[in-house]
Parts: C-alpha cells; sequence; structure tokens
C-alpha cells in the first residue's frame, strides 16, 4: 500500500507544494475554479469541462456541501440525541439510517477506534481547546460515559408495504460525532454530482485533509496532492507530492486543531476507548481509496465516508494495528507519519 508512496518520494521530477494545488498545462476544456468557507473550512472546487458545464459544476458542487452541512445540523440527528437513553426509536431518512450502518461497521471492524458515538467526548475536548486547558479526569469520564457504538442501535419496520428506519441511542447524554463523517460524505456528494452531471476531470479540496480527484488536470496528469509534514517548520513544507485520479483522500493529523498544555499537545483526535487524545506515536494519517472498488462492494458510492473514518481508525489505532485494519482493504493506500515527521516504513 505504501509503495507507491515511497516511490513517488524519491522521484526527483516531481515538485514538491502543499496549501495550494498547482493547476498548469494546456488543454481544450476551460477550467474554473472556486473557494468558499462550507463546513467550516476552506473548500475549493475545480471543475474542467465546457464553459457552461464547468460553472453549473462549481455551483452544484458547493449546493452539494451546504446540504451535507444542513444534513449533518439537521432535526434528525438533534431528535435522535434528546431521546438518548429513553429507549425510544426515532425515525430517520434512508441516507442517515445507511451512513450510521456503515459508521457501525467500521467500529466493529476497528473495536470501538472509530465511533459514531464519541460526539459528547469530541465537545468537551473542543471546548479545551478553545480554552486551552485540558478537562478534568472527572469530566472525561463523565463524557466518556456517553460513548459506545453498542449503545447506538438500528432498525427497520414495514408499515403498509412502506419500509421505515429507526435508530436509537441507549445511554442518556450520548451524541453522534458529527465531524467523524462530515467531510466524507461531502466528497461522497460532490462525486455523485459530478458524475451524474458527466464531469470527468474535477477537483475538490476541502482543506486540503479531504479530496476528490476525477480525472486529470489541465496538463493532462492526475492532479497533484501536496502531502505535508506535520512537523514541517513552515505550512507549506512538505514530505511529497501523491498523484489522484478517479480516487479520494482523507488525512487525520494531529497539526491543526490542538492546543499546547505544560509540554504536551492536545488534539482533537480522541480515542473513543480512553476519553483522551490518541498516543500511538502518529502525527498523521493519509489514507486514498479509488472511487470505486471491486473488492468493497457494500461501500460502493461511500469511498469517501470510507477514507475518511479509516484515517481517523488508523491514527487512533497507531501504526501496527492500523495495517492490520487496512488488511481488508487491498485498494487502499496508507501513508503514516510519525510524531517525529518522519515516514513509518520506509
Amino acid at each position: 500500500m505504501i509503495q507507491r508512496f515511497f516511490a513517488l518520494c524519491k522521484n526527483p521530477a516531481i515538485v514538491i507544494f502543499c496549501g495550494s494545488l498547482l493547476l498548469g498545462g494546456c488543454g481544450g476544456n476551460v477550467t474554473a475554479e472556486d473557494t468558499k468557507i462550507v463546513m467550516g473550512t476552506v473548500a475549493r472546487l475545480t471543475v474542467r469541462a465546457d464553459e457552461i458545464t464547468s460553472q453549473a459544476g462549481l455551483r452544484d458542487g458547493f449546493a452539494a456541501l451546504t446540504q451535507v452541512e444542513r444534513d449533518a445540523d439537521g432535526a434528525a440527528i438533534a431528535d435522535l440525541e434528546a431521546a438518548a437513553g429513553t429507549g425510544e426509536w426515532r425515525e430517520i431518512s434512508p441516507a442517515l439510517y445507511e451512513t450510521l450502518t456503515l459508521a457501525q461497521e467500521l467500529a466493529h471492524r476497528s473495536n470501538g477506534a472509530f465511533d459514531v458515538t464519541a460526539g459528547a467526548l469530541t465537545e468537551l475536548w473542543e471546548r479545551a481547546r478553545t480554552e486551552k486547558l485540558p478537562p478534568s479526569p472527572e469530566e472525561v469520564a463523565e463524557a466518556h460515559a456517553c460513548v459506545g457504538y453498542e449503545f447506538l442501535e438500528l432498525n427497520t419496520v414495514e408499515e403498509n408495504g412502506k419500509k421505515r428506519y429507526q435508530a436509537r441511542l441507549l445511554r442518556t447524554g450520548m451524541k453522534i460525532d458529527r465531524g467523524a463523517l462530515i467531510k466524507g460524505l461531502a466528497l461522497d456528494g460532490i462525486r455523485s454530482t459530478w458524475q451524474n452531471a458527466d464531469i470527468k476531470n474535477a477537483l475538490a479540496d476541502l482543506g486540503t485533509s479531504s479530496i476528490l480527484g476525477m480525472g486529470v488536470n489541465e496538463a493532462g496528469e492526475p492532479w497533484q496532492i501536496g502531502i505535508r509534514n506535520p512537523r514541517g517548520e513552515r505550512a507549506g513544507d512538505a514530505l511529497a507530492v501523491l498523484p489522484l485520479s478517479d480516487e479520494v483522500l482523507s488525512a487525520s493529523g494531529d497539526d491543526e486543531r490542538f492546543f499546547l498544555y505544560e509540554g504536551r499537545r492536545y488534539h482533537h483526535l480522541i480515542d473513543p476507548r480512553t476519553g483522551y487524545p490518541a498516543d500511538t506515536g502518529l502525527a498523521s494519517v493519509v489514507v486514498t481509496l479509488p472511487m470505486s472498488a471491486d473488492d468493497l462492494p457494500a461501500w460502493q458510492g461511500h469511498m469517501g465516508l470510507l477514507s475518511d473514518m479509516l484515517s481517523t481508525a488508523v491514527f487512533v489505532l497507531g501504526a501496527e494495528e492500523g495495517r492490520k485494519l487496512l488488511a481488508d482493504v487491498p485498494s487502499a493506500l496508507v501513508i503514516l507519519i510519525g510524531t517525529d515527521g518522519r515516514l513509518i516504513g520506509e
């Protein structure tokens, strides 16, 4: 999985960059590009097609992002959380049912290293980051008691020939971690929108941590994605460039959303099993997957979601256990970077 990446690291013909994706070359298509703040991050969309299709692709791509953001903050999840601990089922949409089902599958496979019910913990640590002060052990224990994928149940019922989808959270105070899903869902939403419009060559960059690359750039080559060094002296420091063509990329790292307290780094990637930021010797995990893979039939149409969840799970598990998890995903490419800023496994 990582051999392809190391080969690229040693290729002197590749120019390393980070932060902005360089577009160059020539071609008969118009290249349209726009940047907006969506989902709390800088989203940059680039579409290569005829002029009308390019502009429509940008418009529809941002509309897909806005819809994902709206759904994540929607009434269905809020209603599900409000009923937590009551034992009552709450009706949810087929799309949310499918998303939670896939999240539960990865939770089982990772033994809880990925857990979509970790919302109480992530909210606690987000407040801690704002205050730049770690929560007390008592606060962590209280939030941790509201976490556990085994306490999220999903169900379907038939009524008058129509299927209804339900979910319930069995412990009071349980919350869905929206941030664990939103960027992966966004990549899948944009991909579906662009494929329906028959767009072949396009790029969606959601804050450099979640990227969809379709087809090729203006030079007729795969989109070139800079892999940032999480311990670089400057924001633009990169370890290498990774080509992306009809693939999705998700990165999880400790170098953006963190604070330092008494010499220790507290980042946002929380281990749901302990309640504290994961400490496995990793500073960054990058996972790429093809937009479609025959070896993952259950995940067709959801490769963005899978890559997003896998990068988080591998970060929490660490290098050795993370590779075991990825053994069942042969189409994945994984890049592991240690807390010293060096590649692991080279």
